[in-house]
């Protein structure tokens, strides 16, 4: 049998461990990708460190994908040997009624890649082939793997706020997702997109890719800074993407009349909230987001393809699989402010 190498989550807390696997194969309906690029995610220090609970050990890590369709099982007809492909993350069953109606991240039976089935931190995996979609050449493996979370989640969120033309946007924590979060409000239609980071790397980096103004409130007293850039009238959406109850606070109380939060980082606090003053006196929305659906992808491959949406700046490094615990280190050390961290094979 051919085999493989692929970083395992084997115990809570330690170094992932590079196995030698047999290369699975594709049953009826599935294909069988060869990774080019798998990007490194917060939500994979979480498993790591049981922060978040995968659902069996050991297993493999790592859930943005792209690669290449290595063979096709039965009755798998929509791709070709060597079509460039990136994944969706959530394997579902494709026929309740949230499949059928683009809402297939409620799936019931869905289960997440590098979660609670083997993931992308291998050089090879098995999907069912609807969760591929295909991408020009003109988009590099690298970049390709982050539109599955890094641009989908964010995507995905925005979405559901709604924005109209000349929302005032917040995107409060500019890394993976912000970094795209700011673009994405930008080609939706957003007047001014206003980005809040501690970090002055980030934040400069958010207005080259078309933040209009920046806060940082280690130096910036936020309610103020809200307030000359409105004009009094608070953000028409803010979205955030950390998950720490405060800066769900300051989503909240940032939004004027008619505003929309939306919650994207996770958060296991409580948050209070007073009805009355935080949410009918001026009309306001609180909304979760949760991961995103199939049904975003055509509209983030055409975007990135057309180059509205520009990915240049958003891999800061990438690394073999043998130095994975190196990049998960980085990234959890925030050394030099990573955007996102690619694993990448030959």
């Amino acid at each position: 049998m051919k085999t493989m190498h692929a970083a395992r989550l084997v115990e809570i807390g330690e170094p992932l461990e590079i196995a030698e696997l047999g290369i699975p194969q594709p049953s009826t309906g599935e294909i069988l990708v060869r990774v080019r690029a798998a990007g490194i995610c917060s939500s994979d220090i979480h498993y790591q460190d049981g922060r978040s609970k995968v659902t069996r050990l050991p297993i493999t890590l790592g859930h943005e994908i792209a690669g290449e369709v290595a063979a096709c099982g039965e009755g798998a007809t929509l791709f070709n040997p060597g079509d460039r492909v990136c994944l969706f993350y959530l394997i579902t069953c494709g026929k309740c009624m949230m499949c059928c109606t683009g809402r297939d991240n409620y799936c019931k039976e869905a289960k997440m890649l590098g979660k609670n089935i083997d993931g992308g931190f291998a050089e090879y995996l098995v999907v069912p082939e609807r969760n591929a979609f295909t991408f020009p050449d003109s988009i590099p493996f690298s970049r390709a793997a982050l539109m599955t979370d890094a641009v989908a989640t964010p995507f995905h969120a925005l979405k559901r706020a709604h924005i109209q033309t000349g929302d005032d946007v917040l995107v409060i924590g500019i890394g993976g997702l912000g970094i795209h979060a700011v673009q994405i409000a930008r080609i939706m239609g957003a007047g001014k997109v206003i980005a809040m980071d501690l970090s002055p790397e980030k934040l400069s980096l958010a207005k080259k890719v078309g933040a209009t103004a920046v806060i940082n409130p280690l130096e910036d007293n936020v309610e103020k800074r809200i307030e000359e850039i409105t004009e009094g009238r608070g953000v028409d959406v803010a979205i955030e993407l950390i998950g720490l109850s405060r800066t769900i606070r300051q989503a909240v109380d940032s939004t004027g009349p008619g505003g929309r939060t939306v919650v994207v980082g996770i958060c296991p606090e409580e948050m209070g909230l007073n009805p009355y003053h935080d949410l009918l006196l001026k009309e306001r929305t609180i909304l979760g987001s949760a991961d995103q659906s199939r049904a975003d992808f055509p509209t983030i491959i055409e975007l990135v393809a057309q180059g509205r949406l520009d990915l240049s700046h958003s891999v800061s490094l990438e690394l073999p699989l043998a130095e994975i615990n190196r990049g998960l280190d980085i990234l959890r050390q925030k050394e030099d402010n990573p955007v996102r961290i690619v694993i990448t094979f030959p």
